[in-house]
């Protein structure tokens, strides 16, 4: 129903009281009207205001509520934005409200969870209702086969076995259960993280696993409710099982952005890209940057430019190939990462870098929004299991 069809229900009193503000989009009216009927004083935020698009309130509380009417669902790093206006814009507004009309990604559920975030409410507004259990409406269907995903370049020391298990970790809080294989000879993740770890559940969300095997031990019909796989290659592209390059959905391409990584890891990557391809014509293949210094803005958009420069006319001849822009995402660097893995030292038990420190868990914010990269270029939501929803 559009607004000029929902007036017509009105009755006389309401339609008095509702005055249509011409500047308003049409999603916008629509949901005054129905923030308006769930009892708030509402209207619209200042032209010159880009933080949020609607101010409501009641007695004792003033709530900043950002609209999206977009195709795509609403991901983590929308969130994260309107996350960092509530905790350092004006100090009159008590709490924020996320409204969407197309849904959240898992990551955005996941780490509202995981963070303890109190101070922000979703919604999602759909057939002229607004829903604030927009969880449930976002449930994925299941899908038949896992999804493949491989994290390969052809050489080592880029972070490739911090970015598979971190991966998967980030999968599993969106309530997927895991498969992390370790095709590389060494064999690190299974050093790192026996035969897996558990994340147990929050808030009333079901728990997930991240089962740690050898290519050997991988075997669908064992893993039935498992519906990602996450691959830990072998640098040397010859030593990778071909069925398993074979069956990659999607692979992650890690490097740095530093002038030496830039210098050599492009044609490093060049040749990955090409290595994958001979094998596998349809996987979607996205370069991420990991180890991001944040704290060198400037540096770091010429050495960005200069980087994606470097595969812009592969993109030219290949559609699936996708450059990360930091800007969207990366992994940043952190001392949690850096000493992932020293449980191996100090006796404690095998976990992942998702600890909280300080305001948030970097790492468990990096990776989220590495899962929605992902989702926002396929249909990985459909793998989520009706058993963990």
């Amino acid at each position: 129903m559009r607004w000029a069809e929902l007036l017509d229900v009105l009755t006389d009193s309401d339609r008095k009281r509702e005055v249509v503000i011409e500047r308003a989009t049409e999603a916008e009216r629509l949901a005054l009207f129905l923030l308006r009927r769930e009892g708030w004083a509402a209207k619209l935020a200042p032209r010159d205001i880009r933080h949020f698009s609607i101010e409501i309130s009641k007695p004792g509380q003033r709530t900043a509520v950002e609209l999206k009417n977009q195709r795509a669902k609403v991901h983590l790093g929308q969130i994260e934005r309107f996350l960092d206006f509530l905790s350092s814009g004006p100090k009159h507004f008590n709490t924020g409200l996320f409204i969407s009309s197309s849904g959240f990604t898992p990551s955005v559920y996941a780490y509202l969870r995981e963070e303890r975030i109190a101070n922000l409410q979703l919604a999602i507004m759909r057939d002229n209702n607004l829903h604030f259990d927009p969880e449930r409406i976002d449930q994925a269907e299941e899908r038949e086969r896992p999804i493949y995903i491989g994290v390969f370049t052809c050489k080592g020391g880029v972070g490739k076995t911090t970015i598979s298990a971190h991966l998967a970790g980030a999968f599993a809080m969106n309530g997927y259960d895991v498969a992390l294989i370790d095709l590389d000879h060494q064999q690190n993740l299974r050093k790192i993280l026996g035969e897996g770890v558990y994340l147990p559940a929050t808030r009333g969300n079901f728990g997930s696993v991240v089962s740690v095997l050898t290519k050997d031990e991988w075997d669908e019909g064992d893993y039935r409710e498992t519906k990602v796989v996450v691959c830990d290659c072998n640098p040397e592209f010859e030593a990778n099982p071909r069925d398993y390059v074979q069956k990659f959905d999607y692979c992650i391409v890690p490097t740095t952005l530093n002038p030496l990584g830039i210098n050599k890891n492009a044609d490093v990557i060049k040749r990955t890209l090409s290595a994958i391809r001979r094998e596998n014509q349809k996987a979607e293949l996205f370069i991420l940057i990991n180890a991001l210094q944040t704290d060198e803005a400037n540096r770091n958009i010429l050495l960005n430019q200069a980087l994606h420069a470097q595969f812009k006319t592969l993109r030219e001849t290949d559609s699936r190939i996708h450059y990360i822009s930091p800007a969207d995402c990366a992994i940043r660097f952190s001392k949690q990462l850096l000493y992932w893995g020293y449980h191996l030292f100090d006796g404690s038990k095998p976990q992942l870098a998702f600890r909280s420190v300080g305001r948030y868990s970097y790492p468990r914010m990096d990776f989220l929004k590495l899962v929605d990269q992902l989702e926002l270029h396929t249909e990985i939501a459909k793998a989520k299991s009706a058993g963990t929803s």
